[in-house]
C-alpha cells in the first residue's frame, strides 16, 4: 500500500509563520547586508530616475554659504574670421569683463591660462592691455615660443571668491591648463546673510558636503523648501550688487565683528572649494596673496568702539585733533603722544590708527608705523582692501594643497618706500600701477619657470621684461589716460573720497569731452562746487546718449532740486526708480522732493523704501521723522530720531537734532540731556548751544540764554540768525544799544532781510 502523499501546510497565516521562523534563523550579518543592498538599490535606482529627469545634485546649483547660482555663462561660442570655432565674452557680461576670445579647440602645442580674480585681474583703473594677465600674455611667447599661449583675462569688477567659484566650473570646461587666483578684496562688498551653517560642527559639515554631490539631498530641498535655496539664505542677484552702488557711501557699513567672521569663515571654505575643483579636473593652480596700500590710504571709515560715554568721547576727539594740529605743525613727538592717548581711550577707532602711523612714520619707524596702518585697515568699518585674515588664508590654502603662492604684499613692500606698501606701487586702495602689474607678470613667469611650464630660450634675458613692457605701455594713448583716471575717479568718489574723485574727473574730462560717465562725474564735482547750472549741463549731456542713467537722472534731479523746482526733481528720481527700483539715494531724494512739494504721503512712502533697502541710512530715519512731524505724530518724530541716534551716537548732530524734537515733545530736561552731551563730543557746536539757549528763554532765564548765544558767536560769528536772536533777547532786557549794534550787524550781513529792517526801523 502506498504511502499518502504529503499534505500541504495549513492555511496562509502558517506559512507566513513558516516563513517567520526561516528568517529569524538566518545570521545577523546577512540580515545587514541584505538591508544595506536593498537600501542602496533604492537609492540607486532613483538617483538614475532623477539623472533621467535632468536633476542636479545641491552642489552644483549654489554655494551652500550664500543662495547664488549662475545661470549665464561667461563666454558664448562664435565663428572666426578663419571659420574656427572660438569662445568669446558673452555681451551681456562686458560691463564687468574684458572682451576676451580664444579657440574653443585648443591647439595641439597650446597651454592655456586663465587669470581669475575681481577688478585687480581685471586692469582697472585701465584695462585688461596692461593688467598683470596682459603682461604675462606679453611676455610669455617672447620667452618660450616652443608653446602657443593663450593668457585669458576673467577677472570680474567687483567679484568676490564665491562669484569666482562659479566661473571656475564654467572654466574648467575650455581645458585650462591653468589658474591664477587672486581674489580677496571683494570679500566684504555685497551685502549678504549666513545661515546656521558656517557654525555647525565640522563633522557635521562634512557629511552635509557629501550629500550634496547627490540628486536625492537636492530633490528633498526642493520638496521642503520649495527650491535648492536654504528658507533662512539671502539670495544674490547674478550681477554684483555692491553696498556701496546703491547706498550713499560708506555710511552703509557698520561695524559688525560677528558678520565680518562669518564673511572670513565662507572666503577660506570658498577658495579651497576653488582651488580643489581646478585640482581635481588637473588643472595647475597659482594663487596670489592680495596687497592693498596701507601708507597712503586712510581708512574709509571709522567708528567708535561701543560703550563709549560722551565723556570718553570728548577726550578722545580732543586728543584726536591735538594730534592731528601737532602733525600738521610739523610735530610728530607731540602728534604720537596724543594720538596714544586717544587709542588709549578707543583702541578700535580706524582712524586713529592711521593717524599714529603717519606720526611713527615722521619720527622715523618704519616698524612700528607699518603695525599702525595694518591695524588701522583692520579696524576700517568699510574694509575693501583685503584684511590680514584673509591674506593668510590665502598662504594657508596653498600651503594645505601644496600649489604655488605669490606674495605680493610682501614684493611690494620689500620695494616699496620705508617698506610699507604705498602710493609707489598702487593707484588707490587696491589697484597696482602699470608698473605694480608689470611686476607682479614677473613674478609669476618666474613662478611658471620654476614649475617647468616655461623653458625660457637661450636668448632670452630680464632686459626681455623691460622691452615687452615698453611696449605694452606704448598702446596707451591719452584717451586710454584718461579713461582710466575717470575709472579711478569713480571708485574713490563710490568710496567716499570726493576731493580726489572730483580732481581726476576733472582732469580725464579734458581728453573725454563726449563722454557720458565722464559727464555724469563732471556733474557731481560741479554740484559739490555749488556750480549749479554748469553741473546740469553736465548730467544733460550724459542723459542724451543714455536716457536711464540713473546717476545723471539722481544728479539732474539735485540740480532741480537746488533750484526750487520740486516737481521737475520728483520726476527725475521717480524715473531713476524705474530704471533701478533698488537704487537707495533716488527713494531718499524721492522722499526730499515729495517732502518740499507738501506731498508727505508720497515723502513717507519713500524714506520707507529707502529704510527697507538701506536700514543703516541715518538721514533717511531722519527725514522720515520730519514727515511725521508735519503729519502732527511727534512721538513717531521721536522714534526716528532716537533710531538716528542709536546709528551715529558718536555725532553731535543727531544729539541735536533729538534735543529740538524733544523739546516740542515737551519733554525739555530729555532735551536738555540731548544737547549737553552733543556739547560733550563737540564743545563748539553751535547747533547745541542754542538749543540750550532756547530752553533757558522759554524757562525765563534770558540773561543765560543771551550768554550762550554770545558764545556761538564765538564760533559763528557771521551767523545771521545768532545775531537776530541776541538783539531780540536785548529789546526785551531794554537794552536798545546792543539791540541797535546787533540789528547793524544782521543788515551788514544780510541787506535783505526784512524782519531786522522792520525792527531797526522803529529803534532810534
Amino acid at each position: 500500500m502506498s504511502s499518502p502523499p504529503p499534505v500541504a501546510s495549513g492555511n496562509r497565516a502558517d506559512r507566513t509563520a513558516a516563513r517567520k521562523d526561516r528568517a529569524a534563523r538566518q545570521p545577523v550579518s546577512r540580515k545587514l547586508v541584505f538591508g544595506a543592498f536593498t537600501t542602496l538599490g533604492f537609492f540607486a535606482l532613483l538617483e538614475l530616475t532623477l539623472w533621467m529627469f535632468q536633476v542636479e545634485p545641491a552642489s552644483q546649483q549654489s554655494d551652500p554659504f550664500v543662495g547664488f547660482s549662475s545661470q549665464s555663462r561667461l563666454f558664448s561660442e562664435s565663428e572666426s574670421a578663419s571659420a574656427e570655432p572660438v569662445l568669446t565674452t558673452a555681451e551681456d557680461r562686458l560691463p564687468w569683463f574684458n572682451r576676451q576670445s580664444f579657440l574653443r579647440d585648443k591647439p595641439w602645442n597650446g597651454y592655456r591660462i586663465f587669470c581669475l580674480g575681481g577688478s585687480t585681474t581685471y586692469g582697472r583703473p585701465y584695462d585688461d592691455r596692461t593688467s598683470f594677465s596682459g603682461f604675462l600674455r606679453a611676455f610669455l611667447p617672447e620667452m618660450d615660443p616652443s608653446r602657443q599661449w593663450e593668457v585669458i583675462n576673467a577677472g570680474g569688477i567687483s567679484y568676490a571668491s564665491y562669484r569666482i567659484e562659479l566661473l571656475v566650473r564654467e572654466l574648467i570646461e575650455y581645458r585650462p591648463d591653468l589658474f591664477v587666483i587672486y581674489t580677496g578684496h571683494n570679500e566684504f562688498l555685497e551685502d549678504r546673510t549666513y545661515s546656521s551653517l558656517i557654525d555647525t560642527p565640522e563633522p557635521v559639515r562634512r557629511a552635509v558636503r557629501l550629500a550634496r554631490w547627490s540628486r536625492t539631498f537636492s530633490l528633498m530641498q526642493r520638496i521642503l523648501h520649495g527650491g535648492p535655496e536654504s528658507p533662512d539664505r539671502q539670495t544674490l542677484s547674478e550681477d554684483v550688487d555692491a553696498i556701496l552702488d546703491r547706498s550713499v557711501g560708506p555710511g552703509a557699513y557698520h561695524r559688525d565683528d560677528r558678520w565680518h567672521e562669518q564673511v572670513i569663515a565662507h572666503f577660506r571654505r570658498t577658495l579651497g572649494r576653488m582651488v580643489d575643483a581646478a585640482l581635481n579636473a588637473g588643472v595647475k593652480v597659482v594663487v596670489v596673496v592680495p596687497a592693498g596700500n596701507l601708507r597712503d590710504c586712510a581708512p574709509f571709515k571709522s567708528e567708535h568702539r561701543d560703550g563709549s560715554t560722551i565723556d570718553e568721547l570728548r577726550e578722545f576727539l580732543a586728543n584726536f585733533r591735538a594730534a592731528e594740529e601737532a602733525l600738521q605743525g610739523g610735530k610728530p613727538d607731540d602728534a604720537l603722544s596724543k594720538v596714544d592717548q586717544a587709542i588709549e581711550i578707543d583702541p578700535r577707532h580706524a582712524g586713529a590708527h592711521f593717524l599714529r602711523g603717519r606720526a611713527l612714520l615722521e619720527n622715523g619707524d618704519a616698524a612700528a608705523a607699518r603695525d599702525a596702518f595694518v591695524r588701522a585697515s583692520e579696524e576700517d568699518v568699510c574694509p575693501l582692501r583685503a584684511v590680514a585674515a584673509i591674506q593668510d588664508i590665502v598662504r594657508e590654502v596653498a600651503k594645505e594643497r601644496s600649489v604655488p603662492v605669490i606674495d605680493f604684499p610682501s614684493i611690494v613692500d620689500c620695494e616699496s618706500q620705508h617698506g610699507i606698501a604705498g602710493a609707489d606701487w598702487f593707484l588707490d586702495h587696491v589697484h597696482p600701477t602699470i608698473e605694480g602689474n608689470h611686476r607682479l607678470a614677473r613674478e609669476l613667469a618666474g613662478k611658471l619657470i620654476a614649475m617647468k611650464v616655461v623653458q625660457p630660450q637661450p636668448s632670452w634675458s630680464s632686459d626681455g621684461f623691460r622691452r615687452v613692457a615698453q611696449r605694452v605701455e606704448g598702446q596707451i594713448d591719452a584717451r586710454g589716460h584718461a579713461t582710466a583716471l575717470r575709472n579711478l575717479s569713480k571708485v574713490l568718489g563710490w568710496a567716499g573720497k570726493l576731493e580726489e574723485a572730483d580732481r581726476l574727473a576733472l582732469k580725464a574730462a579734458e581728453h573725454l569731452p563726449n563722454d557720458e560717465e565722464t559727464q555724469t562725474m563732471i556733474g557731481y564735482a560741479k554740484l559739490r562746487r555749488d556750480q549749479v547750472a554748469e553741473a546740469k549741463l553736465c548730467f544733460e549731456a550724459a542723459l542724451r546718449d543714455r536716457p536711464n542713467d540713473v546717476r545723471a537722472l539722481c544728479g539732474l534731479g539735485d540740480v532741480y532740486s537746488r533750484s526750487g523746482q520740486h516737481e521737475a526733481a520728483r520726476n527725475c528720481f521717480a524715473k531713476a526708480i524705474a530704471a533701478d527700483p533698488k537704487h537707495v539715494p533716488a527713494h531718499y531724494n524721492l522722499g526730499n522732493a515729495c517732502r518740499s512739494l507738501g506731498r508727505l504721503e508720497e515723502a513717507e512712502a519713500a524714506y520707507r523704501r529707502a529704510i527697507s533697502l538701506a536700514p543703516g541710512q541715518p538721514d533717511s530715519h531722519k527725514n522720515l521723522g520730519l514727515v511725521l512731524f508735519a503729519q502732527g505724530d511727534v512721538e513717531g518724530t521721536v522714534r526716528e530720531f532716537e533710531t538716528a541716534l542709536a546709528l551715529e551716537d558718536y555725532v553731535a548732530q543727531r544729539h541735536a537734532d533729538l534735543g529740538f524734537v524733544l523739546i516740542d515733545a515737551g519733554r525739555r530736561r530729555r532735551a536738555e540731556a540731548e544737547f549737553r552731551k552733543a556739547l560733550a563730543i563737540d564743545p563748539s557746536y553751535v547747533s547745541a548751544m542754542f538749543g540750550l539757549a532756547l530752553l533757558h528763554e522759554q524757562n525765563g532765564d534770558l540773561s543765560r540764554a543771551s550768554q550762550l548765544i554770545r558764545d556761538a558767536l564765538r564760533v559763528a560769528p557771521n551767523d545771521v540768525n545768532l545775531h537776530y536772536i541776541l538783539a531780540q533777547h536785548a529789546l526785551q532786557s531794554g537794552d536798545t544799544g546792543t539791540v541797535k549794534k546787533e540789528l547793524d550787524t544782521v543788515l551788514r550781513l544780510d541787506p535783505d532781510h526784512a524782519d531786522a529792517r522792520r525792527l531797526r526801523a522803529t529803534i532810534k
